[in-house]
This record gives C-alpha cells, structure tokens and sequence, in this order.
C-alpha cells in the first residue's frame, strides 16, 4: 500500500481519475482506428469490411471529420433526433463521468439504533485523578451522634450503641436501593482551580459544570464504550447544584488607593449609606419557608436589615440622621484593615465574606441562626434545609472613570455589600455523553439536560437534632415510600437537610472523611466563613484573572452576579473534594455509522443524461413488451445494413422504384429517373438525396407488407 500526502479529498481524486480514464478512452479509440485505416489490406472479405464500418464508424472520426454516417443532410425526422441524441448522450456520460464524484464527500456521523454496550472505566490522567486515593474501597462510612452539639455520644438512627461509628444494615440498605445515595460519593482531597472555566467538563469521579447561570456536579465515575467511530448515549446521574439569593444592602465600601501594585495601601476608608440606613425596616422581616418550598430571597432579606441594623450603632448612625449618600470613616485604617475586620482577616479590594456582624463579634452567630432560621438544636429533617448566610463584599469597582485594570495611585474605588443565602439542591439529571471513537476522557463530550426526574426522594426519621447528626438523604427505591422510618418527597428535587458540622468563626467547616452525605453543607460553611483558608484563592488578592471574570459577571448580571461568585465557588470546591463512584458495565449506545453527502450542482449533466434515458428506456422496453418490435426483426435490420451484404448484393436495401425481380447488386442505379442527365451531376450528393428503402417484413406482432414499409417515404 503507497500513501499520498495530498491536499484533493477523495471525491476530487476520483474525478481526477475518471477524467484520465475517459480522456484515455477517448484517444485509445481514434488512435487504433487510425491505425486500422493505415494498415488495413486493399482486398477483405465482405463481413471483414461490414466489421471495419463497425469500427470506424462507432469512433468519433465521422463526427470530426464530417463523413456521410455523421452528416447534418439527413433525410427523416428520427432518424436525424436519434443521430444528435447520440453523439450528445456520448458527451454527457464523459462529462458525467468526470463531475459526478465531485459532489461526494464524507457526511456527518449518524447515530444508528440503541443497543447494549459493554463499558469500561477510563482513567482520567489530570492532577486531580492523580491524587485521588485509589484504595478508597478500604474507608468506611461511619458518623458520631449525639443529643446536642457537646452533649454525650447517643446512638445514631438503627444502632444501640452509643460508641459505635457504623451506620446500620437497614439503612445502608435502604439508601442503596437506588445508585442516588450517599454511598455512591465518596470524600478526598486536593485543590486545584476549575474557577476559569466556562464549560462543561468531565474530571475524576465528576461531571463539572461551569457555567455561571446553572452550574453545579454530578456523581458519575468515567464508564465508556469501546466504540470504532463514537457513539452518543444518556445517563441518569446524581446531579447537585449550588441555590443562591444575594440582596444589596445599599451600603458600600468606598476608598481611594494610596500605593498601587502588590503593597497597595488605601486610605479614607468610608461605609456610604444609599438606602441601608436611612431605608431600613423597622420590623424583624418575617420567613416564610414552607418545608423544601425556601425562599431563600427572604432569608439574605433578612440577613441584611439585621447586618445593617447592627452596624448603624458602631458607626454611631441612626434612621433618622442618616440620609441617601451618607459617609461614615472608619477609625482604625491600617492596610485596608479596619480594627473587627483586622481580627477575623477581612480586607477591602478582595470579594471576601466578612461576619454577618462585622463590628459586633458577639452578635454574629444568633443573627446567623435568624437568617437560616433555625438553629443547631433544631430538629434534623427534610423539612429543616441546610441554608448559609452571610454578608460579603462584591467585587472592586472603579469610581473615578479610570481603566478598572489599573491601580493607579490615588483612584478611587467602591465595594458593595452584598447579604446571601445559599443552599443546595439535589436532583436526578439525565446527561448525555458523545465520544469521537477515542478512548480518553479529552474527547468526551457532555450535555446537560437542564429538567430534572420526578423520583422518590428520603431523609432518615429521628429526633436528634442538627447538632447531633449528619443525616442521611438521597433517592430511594419507591417500595420504601410508606417506610415508617423515614421521611419521603415524590418530586423532582430535593433541597438537602441541615446537618451537623463546625460551623464557628474560627473553625470553617470540617468535614470527616467518612460523612461525604454533608460535604454540600461543610463547602457552604467555608465559603461563608471568613477565615477559611481557601477563601484567599476566590478573593482576587492574588489572582488577577479570577478578579476580572467576577467584575465581568457583575457588570453583566448585576441583579445575579453576586450570587453566580457564590455558586461558582462551591462547585469548584465540591468538584475538588467529592468523587463518584456510580459505574455501569452496560450502557445503551447509540453507535456512530458513517455516512457520505452529495452536492448536486455536479449531478446536473447526470440528471439531463438521465432525462434522455428514462424515456428512452421506457419506450424500448414498452415496444419489446408489446412486441410491436422484436429481435428477430433487429437481427435482419443489422444485418441487411451491413456494409459487407450491401457491397455483395445479399441486402434488401433497395433504391425506391427499382425493378425488385432485379439482381441487388443491379438494383443500383447512378441516374434514378428523377435526376436530370442533361446537368453536371455530383456524385458526393447521391447518398443525401437518394432515397432507398429496406424491405424486411415483419417487424412485430403485426404484419407489414413492401407498401406499407414504403409509406413513410410515399408520404415524403
């Protein structure tokens, strides 16, 4: 086999080689009749001479050099149309030939009919894969609980005793009646940053969407199909998607930039009332949650007038003395640190959270607990969602209409507040992949279907508190839906329960390796909490392009922006600290076939070609049925019009009014009685103007004698 490097595609190759076979066609057929004419004997017997017309007269020869079998002077109608036909239907399958196959190429790949499909798991080779501890089937699930947040160890839900950490076969059972539990995710640790990305994507364990309006992870542990050309199939996957609602405060942080660069150093650094003071309400705003129905629009509503409510005392503000573009300076201004923000490490030109009670330390966790609204000895349910609240600064905006990209000394900048809430909502998403045929998690493409499945969800029934448990929760089989031992939702999502872990200032949100069933609420405490030691990689500080794409987000969206940072964040965080371990060893796939596509602007000379043949087709075929014509008569015709049989006189070609009891090879004569002696003849014309008739009988079915054979040339 010889390999070309060319830049022609295969339909323009076959054109190239059809034009070179039929320009062979071509010469090799006048070449040999010139060789014929110039080698042939003088003396041949007659079927060699009707065998040498045969040849030469089949040959473009006639037509170029304009002998008598191609002459325009032809005396009939048919005769003449069948002559032009010819030499034109000749011409239209050359040029056929050769344009046709231009319009081929290499159609799309199309998916043929589902069917089952053995499947493997595919390693991923990222940085992420690459930590992922692989002897995860060792760890156990376990849990500790308790009667409140420092009281004894209590048995947890199935268990007798206290001391133990294993969750018992019931419920083990129970949540593994669907492959939508909690045992399905499993916990681990790395971080790295998807915060850039704007996509779809496939990782270790995870599906990550990071698009800002609905991104969010699903639990999927990388299962393909060995397939020659791709396929496309679909799967139901556990799907969990960050909810946040951010309220404006109408309070800002405004400050001019006194040394630009890495050491920058700001000064005047003021709080600017524009409607949180002087506007605020004057009543504890009121939520109404109703079981999973959360508002969480109401919870950062509330978040703010209590935040705002508890900083106009610090800053020595009231709602009566305050007014719309209010400033109040900041007594202690130390490197953009203020002296409560000094302490719990909040900065200024950073999208940092900062306490819900930022100048009041000892007010933080019950204002906190209101904005949830609940606190930790409420009751672990499915009607007690997990909510995180919390204040936050938005992203630095440039006041003085210089270039945001700059810090130049002496700018002005404007931070808003922002109040948030955030949960988390679980649902059963049906994802599409679509392979190219390789093997390897880069060529994998997914789609998201946004809609979710209306499945059997449950929570585990008990009387401890939120304090004292990581509850279960996932979706079970529909046998369990009257189980007494659990709460149950039919519905198409299912905003996860509050559960049990560190949530103080000091401490973010720990997490056991062994309690992946809250890591949805341990990733929401540490983005709130504003010593989080992560919380420095989403800031801004010292990332210039993370500060960019969350100033772009809210100069685009500045009603969701705030809230799209928060939702990104967690999905980053959960996409680096969570793994699926969901497989499937049969998939229904819908292989790849490949197909061919044509343009028909080339099959323009095949279409009028084809419009000659078909009814030239038809009406040989309808004559031979009919048997208005048969073979018998054909064989005669091709005989009788042989050149060899007309030399020798065995023809029935005879000139019209000649004696028929005349040899045939008397029958001709040079001065028929219609052509006047007493004129120079040219003999050149004979054979336009003289009319001869072949007298053969039957053509057909029906019976035609020598007068009706000759009315076509009496009717002349």
């Amino acid at each position: 086999m010889t390999n070309i490097v060319s830049e022609i595609s295969v339909a323009q190759a076959a054109t190239t080689i059809n034009a070179a076979i039929a320009f062979v066609q071509l010469t090799i057929s006048l070449s040999l009749v010139i060789l014929l004419i110039y080698f042939i004997p003088k003396t041949n017997t007659a079927i060699t001479w009707s065998l040498i017309s045969k040849i030469s007269h089949s040959s473009l020869w006639p037509a170029i050099l304009r002998a008598d079998s191609s002459s325009g002077k032809i005396s009939g109608a048919v005769v003449s149309t069948v002559s032009r036909l010819t030499l034109v239907t000749t011409i239209l399958v050359t040029v056929a030939g050769i344009l046709l196959p231009l319009g081929l190429g290499d159609g799309p790949l199309v998916p043929a009919d589902s069917r089952p499909t053995n499947a493997q798991y595919i390693p991923d080779n990222s940085p992420l894969a690459s930590s992922t501890t692989r002897n995860r089937a060792q760890f156990a699930y376990g849990r500790f609980c308790s009667l409140s947040d420092s009281g004894p160890p209590t048995p947890c839900p199935g268990n007798h005793d206290p001391n133990t950490t294993a969750i018992a076969p019931p419920l083990i059972e129970i949540f593994n009646s669907t492959p939508h539990g909690p045992f399905t995710v499993q916990y681990r640790w790395f971080h790295t940053s998807f915060i850039l990305r704007n996509d779809t994507f496939v990782t270790e364990g995870v599906i990550v969407d990071m698009s800002p309006t609905h991104p969010g992870i699903g639990f999927w542990n990388q299962t393909l199909p060995k397939l020659i050309n791709g396929g496309t199939w679909s799967q139901d996957l556990l799907w969990l998607e960050p909810v946040t609602e951010c309220i404006d405060t109408n309070l800002t942080f405004d400050y001019f930039m006194v040394e630009g660069g890495i050491k920058s150093h700001f000064e005047s650094i003021n709080i600017s009332d524009y409607g949180g003071f002087v506007d605020l309400a004057p009543t504890d705003p009121i939520i109404n949650d109703n079981g999973q129905d959360v508002d969480l629009i109401q919870h950062a509503y509330k978040g703010a007038v209590l935040s705002n409510a508890y900083t106009m005392p610090a800053l020595n503000a009231t709602r009566q003395s305050s007014f719309v573009g209010a400033s109040y300076p900041l007594a202690d201004r130390h490197q953009g640190n203020v002296t409560y923000f000094n302490t719990v490490g909040a900065q200024v030109d950073t999208v940092n959270p900062i306490p819900i009670s930022y100048f009041n330390y000892n007010t933080t966790q019950s204002i906190s607990d209101s904005c949830k609204g609940y606190g930790s000895s409420a009751t672990a349910n499915i009607t007690n969602v997990n909510v995180e609240c919390g204040i936050f600064l938005g992203p630095p905006q440039r006041t003085d209409n210089g270039d945001p990209r700059d810090y130049d000394p002496g700018s002005r900048w404007s931070q808003k507040i922002h109040s948030c809430a955030s949960t988390t909502r679980a649902s059963i998403q049906t994802v599409g992949f679509s392979t190219n045929g390789t093997t390897d998690l880069q060529s994998l493409h997914v789609t998201r279907t946004l809609g979710s499945l209306n499945v059997l969800w449950a929570t585990e029934k008990t009387n401890l508190t939120i304090a004292g448990l990581t509850i279960l929760w996932g979706q079970v089989d529909d046998r369990y839906e009257n189980d007494t031992s659990l709460w149950t939702l039919r519905a198409d999502g299912l905003y996860l329960p509050a559960s049990y872990i560190d949530t103080s200032l000091y401490s973010p949100g720990v997490l056991l390796p062994g309690l992946p069933q809250a890591g949805h609420a341990a990733i929401w405490a540490q983005i709130y909490q504003p010593l989080d030691a992560f919380a420095a990689s989403y800031s801004g500080g010292f990332d210039f392009v993370t500060r960019l794409k969350f100033q772009s987000l809210v100069a685009q969206d500045p009603e969701h922006g705030n809230a799209q940072i928060r939702n990104l964040v967690w999905t980053d965080k959960m996409a680096n600290n969570f793994i699926g371990t969901q497989t499937n060893d049969t998939l229904l796939v819908a292989e790849y076939m490949k197909s061919i596509q044509y343009d028909f602007r080339f099959a323009i000379p095949g279409f009028i070609l084809l419009s000659i043949w078909v009814p030239s087709f038809l009406g040989a075929i309808f004559l031979f049925i009919t048997r208005s014509l048969t073979f018998e008569y054909m064989k005669k015709m091709l005989n009788h019009t042989s050149v060899g049989r007309v030399v020798v006189g065995a023809s029935s070609l005879r000139i019209r009014g000649q004696d028929d009891d005349q040899p045939n090879f008397a029958r001709f004569d040079p001065y028929p009685p219609f052509v006047d002696l007493g004129r120079p003849q040219k003999t050149d014309g004979w054979g336009s103007t003289t009319p001869v008739t072949l007298e053969l009988g039957h053509k057909g079915g029906r019976y035609e004698d020598r007068d009706s054979l000759l009315e076509p040339l009496n009717r002349r």
